[in-house]
């Protein structure tokens, strides 16, 4: 799956939780954030291995990692519980690999939850 359908993809499946603040790599700087928001960030893209090759992006494995930002932990909370129930509707089909990072940042006084998700479009 190409890293515009997959971007694509998880857009569609978060943004109604976040009334569309669902950002590739950054949170939007100017002007200030509104929160709650989602951010994803693909850390690999991996080709699946064929006899005849790869299938390249079509077959690529994706780990995206998803950080959930909220103004009170209580909200990140829930929001993180939304976006769990979200994401197993996402194609190609997705699995939470790890669910269990909180942070605070003091800058913007903001709770996230980090969340890291494997996205199988070689099982697709």
């Amino acid at each position: 799956m190409s890293v515009a359908n997959l971007s694509a993809s998880i857009f569609t499946a978060l943004s109604s939780l976040v009334s569309n603040r669902v950002y590739p790599i950054t949170f939007p700087l100017q002007p200030t954030p509104i929160w709650p928001a989602i951010r994803y960030t693909i850390i690999s893209n991996v080709p699946s291995a064929e006899i005849c090759g790869d299938g390249g992006d079509l077959t690529a494995d994706a780990r995206v990692q998803l950080d959930v930002v909220a103004s009170t932990y209580a909200a990140m909370l829930t929001l993180r519980a939304s976006v769990m129930t979200a994401m197993p509707n996402v194609l190609p089909p997705v699995l939470l690999e790890n669910s269990g990072t909180y942070d605070f940042d003091a800058e913007t006084k903001t709770y996230r939850s980090i969340m890291d998700y494997m996205f199988y479009a070689s099982s697709s």
